[in-house]
């Protein structure tokens, strides 16, 4: 803790030192308004900034900026030096990491390492990935059926300006999946981090403008999604909106995006089902189904909360996870001995405990945890011990709906076409995992789970490569990948008559 507090202290100190102000054509300003909200550690429930919150007049002026820069000085940019800037920003964030890991582990609470080396860095990685697309976006040639003497191919354009929206739950790295791929196709952006979590994004502007894009190809804006986030959506000039969040926020701005028939990716809520099978490596399954709903205090979309277990190794896959909770050291997320964080906020705190509650109405039985730490030293923040509950069934409302903490349901199964049907009695379908030694019922499996994305024999396997799609009514596109670059394309189609 007193390398990381010593090496960033004074620099951290200094970009915290006045209101954050947004980022809109080049320049760091101040809201039209002059209303501010505050950021607040999760650790201790202490302010650590306050930040500028726009509304309409500042939103309208990004917007602007964003669509000046798409039909000017950005449009001139060649695909090879869009790649030379964002691997210039690549650059940037590894050399400011300590700064970033700081405010990222302040701001949302997870813990030091992890805001390191999975969010840090991974954006880096991350804004790299796609950075070598910008020169691979091609369009194809055809024969037409018609035949006769003409040239038919077509040609991948950039969308325009994207107003993109990211969750709280991965700050930098959710601006990089955000950013990096609208850049690599040549579109401008107009971008809001949540409020709850905006200053890692707030720093990435400087890095932005020491980069050297031009003026107004990223505006950064902060405030609430009911103002700021409804000034991006419903904007008139905005011509894609990407965002990631809650499924109820998400059809909103898909009924706002009808207005003008904007280009819209959600990626939205998730409860996924993680099923081990007797025959599965059950050390190994045990591990990565505690990962899956502890990781990041469970505040992951593609979590896996609800864990099926067949019957004949049902109480060893329990047990193992009810020592692995009870031995899970939570605490301050700059300890390097703590292994879990605070929750984001009081707000998601009085949630997750909430449904701890109706779980334990419905019938469940609380294995272990479901309270806060009983160390004093933890009491100012938003810290909940990993929760495990028994007892359930698909109609109960802890199964059924996205907690968003670490809170784990377990239920027993007993073969294969049960779990499969019980696994989609959801009306999600982000991600899944599935363990087991037996590769025809892993891919029996695979293909019936309705889900965008099953891990085997992992969970979390994620990689800038690999798509990342919901299904159902979580979330419609997808990021990473090509498809996470296609979404930021336009394809004009041309057919020449050489006759």
């Amino acid at each position: 803790m007193e390398k990381v507090l010593d090496s960033v202290q004074e620099r951290v100190k200094r970009f915290l030192s006045e209101p954050k102000k947004m980022f809109i054509n080049g320049e760091f300003v101040a809201s039209a308004s002059g209303k501010t909200f505050e950021s607040i550690n999760p650790a201790n429930g202490q302010v650590i900034a306050t930040v500028y919150e726009a509304g309409q007049t500042d939103v309208d002026k990004a917007v602007a900026a964003a669509k000046a820069a798409f039909k000017g000085p950005w449009s001139k940019y060649s695909p090879a030096e869009r790649t030379r800037l964002i691997n210039k920003l690549a650059d940037l964030i590894e050399e400011h990491v300590d700064e970033l890991t700081y405010l990222e582990t302040i701001d949302f609470g997870s813990i030091e390492s992890l805001s390191r080396h999975g969010w840090v860095l991974g954006a880096a990685d991350h804004f790299r990935y796609y950075a070598g697309w910008a020169t691979k976006l091609n369009g194809e040639t055809m024969t037409l059926t018609s035949g006769g003497n003409k040239h038919a191919y077509t040609v991948k354009q950039p969308i325009g300006v994207c107003g993109q929206i990211t969750s709280w739950n991965f700050p930098i790295l959710g601006a990089a999946w955000k950013l990096a791929p609208a850049l690599a196709a040549g579109n401008t952006s107009v971008l809001k981090p949540s409020q709850f979590t905006s200053l890692t994004s707030i720093y990435l502007a400087q890095l932005i403008k020491e980069a050297g894009f031009p003026d107004g190809v990223v505006n950064i804006v902060t405030g609430p999604g009911s103002t700021t986030g409804e000034a991006i959506t419903s904007h008139p000039d905005v011509d894609k909106v990407a965002f990631t969040g809650s499924t109820s926020v998400g059809k909103g701005i898909m009924r706002k995006a009808a207005d003008n028939l904007k280009k819209v990716t959600l990626e939205l809520g998730g409860k996924s089902p993680h099923i081990i099978f007797a025959d599965a490596d059950i050390e190994k399954a045990a591990q990565n189904a505690f990962l899956g709903f502890t990781m990041n205090q469970g505040q992951v979309c593609a979590a896996g909360s609800r864990v099926y277990v067949e019957r004949a190794v049902y109480q060893e896959v329990t047990d193992r996870l009810v020592e692995m909770a009870k031995n899970l050291k939570v605490g301050d997320p700059f300890d390097p001995s703590s292994e879990m964080g605070p929750l984001v906020s009081k707000e998601q705190y009085d949630r997750v405990t909430n449904y701890i509650e109706i779980a334990k109405q419905e019938g469940g039985q609380v294995l272990v945890g479901g309270k806060a730490p009983a160390e004093s030293s933890l009491a100012d923040g938003y810290y909940l011990e990993p929760t495990i509950i028994a007892g359930l069934n698909e109609n109960c409302r802890a199964v059924k709906e996205e907690i968003f903490g670490p809170v784990l349901v377990i239920l027993p199964f007993d073969d294969v076409d049960e779990v499969i049907e019980r696994g989609n009695l959801t009306e999600y379908g982000l991600a899944s995992g599935v363990h087991t030694r037996d590769i025809n019922k892993a891919h029996k499996v695979i293909n019936a789970l309705n889900a965008g994305t099953v891990w085997v024999n992992a969970y979390y396997n994620s990689n800038s490569a690999v798509p990342l799609a919901g299904f159902k009514q979580s979330g419609i596109g997808a990021e990473h990948g090509y498809p996470g670059i296609e979404i930021y394309t336009k394809t004009k189609a041309v057919v020449i008559d050489l006759g």
